[in-house]
């Protein structure tokens, strides 16, 4: 699929705001963990502002990505980045069938973004 200057350059705008997006909706759920069940006034107002600006960039990014490509490499990076934070700032496990499992999701974005252009 031949694309125009234009809309190469909105595609490449949308997945600026995906990352802004995904590394958005990371610092909200770490500001959940942080908030000791909502107890902790400025980490519930990070959730607050992190989850707000997260999802208006998530939703400008859908305008020029398709919805399960964009939903998928969210939900993916997502889960990716919370277990390695988990991990190193909060001293969860990561055994070897969870790396497994990021290695999968990877080649899973992996193949649902190379499916896309085709």
């Amino acid at each position: 699929m031949v694309r125009t200057k234009e809309e190469t350059k909105a595609r490449e705008k949308s997945w600026l705001l995906l990352a802004a997006a995904i590394g958005l909706e990371l610092c909200g759920t770490t500001c959940i963990k942080l908030s000791e069940g909502f107890t902790q006034p400025i980490f519930v107002l990070g959730v607050i502002v992190a989850y707000s600006i997260c999802f208006t960039a998530f939703s400008v990014a859908l305008r020029d990505l398709p919805l399960g490509l964009a939903y998928g490499v969210w939900g993916g990076i997502g889960t990716i980045g919370t277990a390695v934070i988990g991990f190193f700032a909060f001293g969860e496990p990561m055994t070897a069938i969870m790396a497994l499992g990021i290695v999968l999701i990877i080649a899973g974005v992996a193949f649902m973004n190379a499916g896309t252009d085709q």
